[in-house]
């Protein structure tokens, strides 16, 4: 067939969602499996076909695949590609958020409270250290807390660069584990978001709260 002949796709197909199960792969929970979602113009069976023979992405390359038909959402159809990349982003999200790995992505992220030694030069006022008289800093991390906890006493990162909190810097810092929430989250969005509501928390009963949790705009707004 030459090119003349080659038939070629339409342009204005619908577009659809996408998700295959692998059987390989990191996962967040050990009971939900590592998914590779996407959005396309082809019918799922034939990205499945695609990426069975091998001719998918190179990291999910040998894995044994099936359809997940039951975790796309019953959306009507559209053609409109804006609205379709919002759908695969909400999507992405919300399987996120119940436990799976998503296209390579595994990482959880946890809450952690330090205790921070506010006698260290420059000393922070005993007006400045909250009703209780003691100063905590709140972070978020996908990191361990014990390697988050490093990081804040100088532990370069692997550019080199010191990555602790600009506030808590130099000083005695020590994880306050009785503090620190033990829930796991699933998304950037929601550990910023409960890093900021465990400040608050925190801020209500009496502490001094150092970090971003109290301060920064973006943790008011969930960003996916």
């Amino acid at each position: 067939m030459t090119k003349k002949q080659t038939k070629r796709r339409p342009k204005n197909l619908p577009q659809n969602l996408v998700v295959i199960e692998l059987t390989e792969g990191e996962r967040r929970v050990p009971d939900r499996p590592h998914l590779y979602v996407l959005r396309t113009q082809r019918t799922p069976e034939a990205v499945l076909k695609t990426v069975q023979e091998g001719n998918g992405p190179e990291w999910i390359s040998g894995t044994a695949m099936t359809l997940r038909n039951d975790l796309v959402p019953k959306y009507k159809p559209t053609r409109k590609l804006e609205v379709a990349q919002e759908r695969v982003k909400r999507l992405k999200v919300d399987l996120a958020r119940q436990g799976f790995a998503i296209n390579g992505d595994s990482k959880t992220w946890r809450v952690y409270v330090l205790d921070i030694d506010a006698d260290v030069a420059p000393p922070i006022p005993m007006k400045n250290r909250g009703k209780l008289g003691k100063v905590v800093y709140v972070g978020q991390t996908s990191l361990t807390l014990s390697a988050r906890e490093a990081r804040h006493r100088g532990a370069p990162s692997k550019a080199g660069h010191y990555i602790g909190g600009r506030k808590s810097k130099g000083r005695v810092l020590k994880l306050n584990r009785e503090l620190t929430p033990t829930k796991r989250l699933f998304t950037e969005g929601d550990a910023k978001k409960f890093e900021s509501q465990t400040a608050h928390k925190l801020k209500r009963v009496g502490y001094r709260v150092l970090g971003d949790g109290l301060t920064s705009p973006t943790r008011k707004k969930v960003s996916e």
